[in-house]
């Protein structure tokens, strides 16, 4: 699969491989969503200093329709891939899209047999592919195992890897490579995930900690956070242990964060004043992937300051010695004691996030085993698909079944108000 992979992306990066009217591709949209969405965005937005910059990435992942819109507003079909992620080729939201893609395209190039040149699949199900109109030879299948929210480094990463090129996607998989290794070998005192797995799991369940931040001081990196929530959310966000028994300790924290220094304009207040324990990663790079001036010295120098200021705070006794007045000494004091953690990584590369995200995701391993929880199952994210299905056939119908009051009250309210515009 790697090398099909390869082979494709090298062909729509040197412009071998075009379109139906036979233009090379400059604009291309992977549709998925969760992990099919996630990684590969997180990932491209992390090494896009890496990207050949000619051609045009965009992730369409909501069912709100002004996703694709927008993305669809800046691109030219006859120049368009898509790339629809979806191991089963029936995801409600994936496929609601791919189908607007297609309805899009169409209405341009007026043949169906386009579809096979600006179509190409991430999936396991071909007969559901091939009826889609895509050719199955451009169909990357991967394991039925491999779960969306791991996903990145298998044929999930085709849209990473047309941006920063097989070379560079294979680096990342050696970074993720030699995280395993570490994992597996390393003795549990200097194990990196073990680690971090249980000094998440002492501020948790020894201290209450109910959430934790995640402080990426890199701005290639601000969709880190939002890649890890869904990791350790989706993963540890469980009641209900692996034994069938209700857990009777927290389990999975809610993860949280933005890149500094922008987070510090933001909540770093609460961080460093509120009656909240949050426990924090900070993620550093010594070297910058730019030279512009001084910018990255300060940036440095503030992710060092804000991990001493919440360590240390400031006591009462400096500020009444800065002649501060008494009414406002309570209000500049700070606590300190508030717990974090600096990742200090040699330089942004492939290879080093491969590392950082094996990193967290053998953390999420070790901590799911420790309470008990089945890490790879979601089924929280399934009774509302359920019930969006059965309210979306009513409102199309107008038929209103049995729900809650609040529920039919709103149904009612909203077809109401569609009917009046």
């Amino acid at each position: 699969v790697l090398d099909h992979m390869a082979t494709f992306a090298n062909a729509v990066r040197s412009g071998s491989w075009t379109g139906y009217t036979g233009k090379p591709i400059k604009t291309v949209i992977n549709i998925g969503i969760g992990g099919s969405d996630l990684g590969p965005v997180m990932a491209y937005e992390a090494l896009r200093y890496y990207s050949q910059r000619d051609l045009d990435v965009h992730f369409v992942s909501n069912i709100d329709g002004t996703h694709l819109a927008e993305a669809l507003r800046v691109a030219n079909p006859e120049e368009t891939l898509f790339i629809i992620a979806s191991k089963t080729f029936t995801t409600d939201e994936t496929m609601t899209n791919a189908h607007s893609a297609r309805d899009w395209l169409l209405s341009s190039l007026q043949d169906e047999a386009a579809v096979a040149k600006h179509f190409v699949a991430l999936s396991t199900n071909a007969q559901q592919v091939q009826a889609f109109g895509i050719n199955t030879d451009n169909m990357f299948a991967f394991w039925d195992w491999v779960g969306g929210r791991y996903s990145l480094p298998s044929a999930i990463g085709l849209s990473l890897m047309i941006a920063i090129g097989p070379d560079n996607f294979r680096d990342m998989l050696d970074g993720y490579h030699a995280m395993d290794e570490h994992f597996a070998t390393a003795p549990l005192e200097q194990n990196l995930p073990v680690l971090l797995a249980l000094i998440g799991i002492w501020y948790t369940n020894f201290y209450g900690a109910e959430t934790e931040a995640v402080l990426p001081y890199e701005q290639y990196l601000h969709r880190l956070p939002a890649y890890l929530q869904q990791g350790n959310m989706e993963s540890n966000g469980k009641s209900v242990t692996k034994y069938g028994e209700r857990a009777a300790y927290s389990t999975g924290p809610i993860v949280w964060g933005e890149p500094g220094t922008n987070g510090q304009h933001a909540f770093y207040q609460l961080l460093h004043q509120g009656t909240h324990m949050v426990p924090i990663d900070f993620i550093g790079f010594v070297q910058p992937l730019h030279n512009i001036g001084e910018h990255h010295a300060k940036l440095l120098a503030n992710m060092l300051a804000q991990a001493e200021a919440f360590a240390f705070g400031k006591t009462a006794q400096q500020v009444q010695a800065e002649g501060v007045a008494a009414n406002l000494v309570p209000h500049k004091t700070f606590e300190g004691n508030h717990p974090s953690t600096t990742l200090l990584i040699d330089q942004l590369t492939p290879r080093s996030l491969g590392q950082l995200v094996a990193l967290y995701e053998h953390k999420i391993f070790v901590q799911g085993v420790i309470w008990g929880v089945n890490s790879y199952d979601q089924w929280g994210v399934e009774l509302g698909k359920v019930l969006a299905k059965a309210i979306y056939s009513e409102l199309s119908s107008e038929s209103i079944g049995q729900h809650d009051s609040s529920t039919t009250a709103l149904m009612r309210q909203l077809s109401s108000r569609q009917k009046n515009t």
